[in-house]
């Protein structure tokens, strides 16, 4: 087997690592050869905080994934970063004096996308930042708008339109370090929101303009496509971790026995629940076990779900998008299976909203078509579109090669003169 046709990606979460090989096959298909998914330690709300727990968990996934990969082991890996650090920004670089007629040519293209690049590198202080991501969105001639790809027409004036994201350098390098750590070298890094974009997205979706809201354990991570470029992407230092926390301290139970209670009875909306419902909470060393309404184990989970809809929400006034994208929202990420979330999105959002995993594996297992996975096998995809593209950049010291609003959730579903009607928070009526 071609090392050539082999293709790795990793993705350091806050709550699980996991790495997975793939073949590219002769119709450009990728076709998954071993998996590895072990508990993360050290890593919190995205960013490496303990690099010896690091390193173990990211062993454990590396040799479980590489169990069944056969004589040819993976040693290049594209990693999914993540972290509030990463922020982005949309740039314009021109071309041309507007006075001479200059024909496109792909050497005049690369030479305006570094441009580009370079503008913004001279903004930043790049001992602690680094571009990771330079993405054409559109470009325009001479006032005429919406161009694709230019080369080869002829134009007094080019303007390019570019989305850069970019992160700070330390919790970056940390993740090539923990990657070396294992005998791994770090291919290229893929920002997670658009990692996640890019694993569950279909082509119309991107086209016509939709909103990815990964929910993961530790962060949020949102990605804004239209006319099938990315136009904004963010991530939020919150996630399905702190839903785990509130119900431990509101029923007064350990965090691994509030998260399997979260999974096996939560429910982001308590009044979808049968108003007699009950729920066995097991003993503790604290308190006896004890039955308790469905409805009061789920009242802080609606709660907070409310809180982490209202930052999406907040993002989107941010981005400047004007109106919510014909696609609506896809919801991702291990946190967005929790029922009654996506319902909770669509109403408060006032758009249509759908769970979103992997879509376009072949032969890709049931185990892995979960929104959890939706970032490392993004990040696959990601490593084959862009196999060819030299306007990814590295990371620097690494030694690798080829880098590639908030009122719409007011009081949406408080029931008048009930207690959560007085209790519900206030969000501001400012519009998308």
């Amino acid at each position: 087997m071609p090392q050539e046709s082999m293709y790795a990606a990793v993705d350091i979460g806050t709550s699980k690592i996991i790495s997975i090989v793939a073949r590219l096959g002769p119709e450009g298909e990728l076709k998954p050869l071993g998996t590895g998914v072990a508990p993360s330690n050290g890593v919190q709300q995205g960013i490496i905080d303990d690099f010896g727990e690091v390193k173990n968990s990211l062993q454990e996934s590396l040799a479980e994934c590489l169990r069944y990969v056969g004589r040819n082991p993976v040693d290049r890996y594209h990693v999914v970063v993540n972290g509030d650090h990463l922020v982005s920004a949309n740039s314009t670089e021109m071309l041309g004096s507007g006075q001479e007629v200059v024909t496109i040519t792909e050497q005049r293209l690369r030479s305006l996308i570094s441009s580009t690049s370079g503008s913004l590198e001279q903004q930043l202080d790049t001992r602690s930042e680094q571009t990771l991501h330079m993405i054409p969105m559109r470009y325009r001639l001479d006032g005429m708008t919406g161009v694709r790809n230019p080369t080869g027409l002829d134009t007094n004036e080019l303007q390019l339109e570019a989305h850069i994201v970019r992160g700070m350098s330390v919790p970056l390098g940390n993740t090539v370090r923990a990657l070396q750590s294992c005998k791994a070298k770090v291919e290229g890094m893929i920002a997670h929101p658009l990692a996640s974009a890019e694993g569950v997205l279909t082509a119309d979706e991107r086209e016509m303009g939709v909103i990815v809201a990964d929910i993961g354990a530790g962060t949020i991570k949102t990605a804004i496509y239209r006319e099938g470029t990315p136009v904004y992407s963010s991530v939020v230092p919150v996630g399905g971790n702190q839903l785990t926390r509130d119900m431990a301290v509101a029923m007064r139970v350990p965090y691994q026995m509030a998260e399997d209670l979260k999974i096996q009875f939560g429910h982001a909306l308590p009044d979808a629940i049968p108003a007699n419902e009950e729920v066995l909470i097991p003993a503790t060393q604290v308190h006896p076990r004890r039955m308790v309404l469905r409805r009061e184990l789920c009242e802080p989970l609606y709660l907070r779900s409310l809180q982490m809809l209202k930052l999406i929400s907040e993002e989107l006034y941010k981005a400047e998008i004007g109106a919510m994208p014909p696609g609506g929202i896809v919801l991702t990420g291990g946190a967005c299976r929790m029922p009654g979330l996506a319902e909770m999105a669509s109403r408060g959002l006032r758009t249509d909203v759908r769970v979103g995993g992997p879509l376009w594996y072949a032969g890709l297992p049931e185990s892995l078509r979960q929104p959890e996975f939706s970032a490392v096998l993004g990040a696959l995809q990601w490593a084959v579109k862009h196999r060819n593209r030299p306007d990814q950049e590295r990371p620097r010291g690494s030694g690798e090669r080829n880098w590639s609003p908030a009122a719409l959730f007011r009081r949406p579903f408080a029931r008048s003169g009930s207690r959560r009607a007085e209790e519900e928070p206030e969000f501001e009526d400012e519009q998308i």
